[in-house]
């Protein structure tokens, strides 16, 4: 039987380094790659489709019109409406964090607001009934590229408000010479467009009604090649793959690559929807977000029973892997699983950079990728073919707490979505 092969995975890795992001041409490039690279070593995958909504940018523009003129620089947050075509002419007020205080009087108003756009934050705009909002983005230090983002599906209850980015080095220069009065234009058109989930099943040879989902996202973020986050990640899987395709489990594994994940988890929460009524038989979750990284460190989270985190502590001592181990939640694609009570664990190795435009290949080791998918695999081949599974379905107090507490700052208090 073939080994892990960090060469081989860094080469795939080198065919999709590109921006991917969720609905995207390149998006359906990537899912193709991967069908591809199962079909060379004789698994069949297919793909789901599922929509997802979007924009398209026309015009975004911000003008300060007192107490000097000039304009800056923005990029039109996504999803969030329109004004009209001459644009908004309103007062502006730097509101900070958008803190209680902060929002005193700003109804009517454009607002100047840190970077981040939580949904409690956005509700507390929508509250305070500003008419606009101006999002911070970036390092003081750094001129870097502008956030491109959108709001998602659980902000639409609140309404549209229409929004931009700008730089925080022009958000200082704004703040210092006191602007007070703005007009902001944003013109986009709304609609949805298709993502992809590529998927591959190996039947079990003894348990083919027990199954074992693995899961990665294969899209990235604006700008950035998604090399760690999560190109890595997608290769891992697909080494994992192949050496169960050579070694047929004792049970079902199915491999789920996830599209629109950096949009909020799109991809994994279409297909728990979609497949609904398949879930009894998954028994766990083993999900690969961000590898490779020359420098950083090891992190797995395990949203499953006690015992799972020490028996990972074990394995990893007995494999010489220096490992952190969270029993906690991770804001990846084994959340809508667990959300219907099926555990899971994710392998991650922090360090290397993501988000941004430095998510590069020259930062992704293939020794590192090598190291981690043999320990995910170790893992993976004990766990999938014990003689009794090992993993009870059922998550621990601790981790149905952190879950609650994430799916209300995703979706507001309503969790029923």
């Amino acid at each position: 039987m073939g080994k892990i092969c960090g060469k081989r995975a860094y080469a795939l890795l080198e065919r999709i380094a590109y921006e991917r992001l969720g609905g995207s041409p390149e998006e359906a490039q990537a899912a193709q790659t991967l069908l591809d690279e199962l079909a060379s070593f004789g698994l069949q995958g297919h793909i789901e489709i599922f929509p997802i909504p979007t924009s398209t940018i026309q015009v975004a523009k911000l003008e300060v019109l007192e107490p000097y003129q000039a304009e800056y620089e923005v990029a039109g947050y996504g999803l969030t409406g329109n004004t009209d075509a001459e644009g908004l002419v309103a007062d502006l007020v730097y509101a900070e964090g958008a803190g209680e205080v902060n929002l005193l009087g700003t109804a009517g108003k454009i607002v100047l607001i840190n970077e981040g756009l939580p949904l409690e934050k956005y509700e507390k705009l929508a509250k305070a009934q500003v008419a606009g909002f101006i999002s911070i983005g970036g390092r003081l230090w750094e001129r870097e590229d502008l956030p491109r983002r959108s709001i998602r599906e659980p902000y639409f209850k609140h309404g549209k408000i229409p929004g931009v980015s700008i730089r925080a080095a022009d958000a200082l220069e704004m703040v210092q010479k006191g602007a007070s009065k703005v007009r902001l234009t944003l013109q986009q058109d709304e609609c949805e467009v298709d993502s992809r989930n590529v998927i591959a099943e190996i039947k079990g040879t003894r348990y083919p009604e027990e199954v074992v989902v693995f899961a990665a996202h294969y899209d990235s973020v604006p700008y950035s090649a998604g090399a760690n986050d999560n190109g890595a990640g997608s290769v891992i899987l697909m080494e994992l793959a192949r050496q169960f395709a050579q070694q047929p489990p004792l049970r079902t594994v199915r491999f789920c690559w996830f599209g629109s994940e950096e949009l909020g988890l799109l991809g994994s929460f279409a297909y728990v929807k979609q497949h609904e009524a398949e879930l009894d038989s998954i028994k766990f979750v083993i999900n690969v977000d961000v590898a490779g990284g020359y420098l950083g460190q090891n992190v797995t989270f395990v949203m499953a029973p006690d015992a799972l985190k020490g028996y990972v502590e074990i394995l990893a001592k007995q494999e010489g892997l220096e490992m952190g181990i969270r029993h906690d939640v991770y804001s990846s694609d084994a959340i809508p699983f667990a959300e219907k009570g099926i555990p899971g664990i994710n392998f991650c190795r922090f360090g290397a950079p993501i988000h941004n435009r430095h998510d590069q290949l020259e930062y992704i080791s293939p020794a590192r990728l090598e190291e981690l998918a043999s320990f995910v695999w170790l893992f993976s081949e004990k766990t999938v073919n014990a003689t009794v599974f090992p993993v009870a379905r059922e998550l621990p107090d601790n981790v149905k707490k952190s879950l609650q507490k994430y799916l209300e700052a995703r979706r507001g208090k309503d969790t029923s979505k």
